[in-house]
């Protein structure tokens, strides 16, 4: 850099003129590299495409990111300074004229395993375009993380769920932007795992659901049974499921009527009778069916409720069984008069967490 004898002289000169000569593209690069010097005007300096290699890549040092930011947009900055700023400020690097000059190069920096196009792939604010050509890039995990940008538009995820790999199908299938359209398609991939996301999706369409109610996976099922735009139709059908899985998740989905969940709580299986205990819309009259279950399980469930009323309450207080109890002592609803019950308990978990919910109350 010139020394501080020549900066000073600079600084004499016009003010305007000097910031003429900055933007200039005739200014010799030896005279850019001068005025780089001058803190007023290196951010102008950084912008010109007549400033050399080296001066750019002296004035990343320490530099502003507005400094930063216009040494991205030069078309005359070095490429490896262009990949490791590039995916910080994408905006400007879209802006960058060498992009379209990368496009004709056989070896496309943006198709080069390198840090540029990883960050650039999962940066929210890339820009369209570049997310564009990032759905070609030969390693599957770029393209992953471009199905998983959260700025990924819909037109960007129908070209991926069309994708040689399952992994970025699966998480197209995740995404909340895609659209009804891509998830018929995908609603019929030959990987479950895609199945199951379209199975859980917010935008799948009920025709959909119907179809995924049929799958041979389980787990499909499972995610229909578990979504909560499900018609009660549909979950009627799923509640006589062969698998205790899907019925369990019935028995939570919040759109399960009561007709359905009285069905359930008479369920042959533990684990479904569970899932009604737990219910928030379980009426009472159920949960006082559940609360002489023979099953620990079920009737802790029924203790830790909610929703479970004050007389339910100080039955299942005196349960013989250490489990149900502790599903009182964590019941949120917990009145103060049972609390101070509790911290009598020969159970120290049970009495210490009542102690700990009194003070707090207190």
């Amino acid at each position: 850099m010139v020394n501080i004898i020549k900066i000073t002289e600079i600084m004499n000169e016009n003010p305007f003129i000097l910031q003429q000569e900055a933007i200039n593209e005739n200014t010799s690069p030896g005279r850019l590299e001068e005025l780089a010097d001058i803190s007023e005007l290196a951010h102008l300096v950084a912008q010109n495409v007549n400033c050399s290699s080296e001066t750019l890549i002296k004035l990343t040092e320490n530099a502003s990111d507005n400094i930063l930011k216009a040494i991205v947009s030069n078309p005359s900055t070095p490429t490896e300074i262009l990949i490791e700023l590039g995916a910080k400020f994408p905006q400007e690097l879209v802006k960058n004229p060498i992009i379209d000059l990368w496009l004709l190069e056989d070896e496309n920096p943006l198709y080069s395993d390198n840090e540029l196009t990883a960050n650039l792939a999962i940066n929210p604010n890339t820009p369209i375009n570049l997310l564009k050509i990032l759905t070609q890039f030969p390693n599957s995990q770029v393209r992953i993380d471009v199905a998983k940008n959260s700025n990924t538009p819909a037109s960007v995820l129908e070209k991926l769920a069309t994708d040689s790999d399952a992994n970025v199908r699966l998480r197209v299938s995740y995404h909340q932007n895609t659209p009804v359209s891509v998830l018929e398609k995908l609603g019929t991939d030959s990987d479950s795992g895609v199945r199951c996301y379209v199975a859980l999706h917010q935008n799948v369409s009920v025709s959909l659901l119907e179809q995924l109610a049929e799958d041979s996976h389980l787990l499909v099922r499972h995610n229909v049974a578990r979504n909560p735009k499900t018609p009660v139709t549909l979950l009627e059908k799923l509640a006589t499921d062969s698998n205790y899985g899907v019925r369990c998740h019935v028995a939570k989905n919040p759109n399960t009527s009561i007709i359905l969940l009285e069905q359930l709580a008479s369920d042959a299986d533990v684990v479904v009778r569970c899932c009604v205990a737990e219910n928030p819309n379980t009426p009472i009259s159920l949960l006082q069916q559940l609360a002489t279950d023979e099953k620990k399980s079920v009737r802790h469930n029924v203790a830790a409720n909610p929703k479970t009323p004050m007389n339910l309450l100080e039955q299942l207080a005196n349960d013989f069984d250490v489990v149900v109890r502790r599903g009182i002592a964590s019941n949120e609803n917990i009145p103060i008069y049972l609390l101070e019950k509790l911290t009598t308990d020969s159970d120290h978990s049970i009495s210490s967490t009542a102690r700990k919910k009194l003070q707090y109350r207190r």
